[in-house]
């Protein structure tokens, strides 16, 4: 009876550990990935990294030249997602952007690294108790110095005033539909 009794507590604690929410790094990742990760963990933005719905570090492929990196925001703070907020939120993530850059490949990669680095900003809303992709950037580096795109969540964007895109719009914003969680 007590083997029984015991059985039965370990499924239960098995069953209850077996659906938290964990998220890991992807398995065998090539020399790119793994460079974005160091960064990452020199810059201590581990906890800032969204997981994505498959329980992965968003630091990964996708497709075949384009690493992609998610950075989440507001996750602790529960802020309502006022104007103010998104911008302290935007300015947050575009300084994280930057200890992120591709500049610890060793020369002889160099030739071979990806084309593209997207960076994505999620955000927790509060209000909504639920996470949203509100920007995207993506960095080409075939460019000499870089260049940047930069993308606004068009479903949500479009929900806001005409001012709001507008201001996007003339900071050199643009709308997307790529939206990935």
């Amino acid at each position: 009876m007590k083997k029984l009794i015991m059985m039965f507590i370990l499924l239960i604690s098995g069953i209850s550990f077996s659906g938290a929410d964990t998220c890991k790094w992807i398995k065998n990742p090539d020399i790119y990935v793994t460079k974005e990760i160091e960064l990452i963990n020199h810059s201590q933005l581990k906890g800032n990294i969204y997981c994505d719905v498959e329980g992965d570090f968003m630091t990964y492929y996708i497709g075949m030249e384009n690493i992609e990196v998610g950075l989440i925001y507001n996750v602790n703070e529960k802020k309502e997602l006022t104007y103010d907020n998104i911008f302290n939120i935007m300015t947050d993530f575009q300084q994280d952007v930057a200890k992120l850059l591709p500049r610890n490949i060793p020369k002889k990669n160099l030739k071979k690294k990806p084309k593209y680095y997207t960076f994505r900003l999620y955000a927790y809303n509060a209000k909504k108790n639920d996470t949203f992709m509100l920007f995207k950037y993506i960095f080409d580096t075939d460019k000499p110095d870089g260049d940047w795109k930069i993308y606004y969540n068009n479903e949500i964007f479009s929900k806001t005033s005409e001012k709001m895109q507008k201001i996007l719009k003339n900071t050199g914003y643009l709308p997307t539909e790529d939206i990935v969680y």
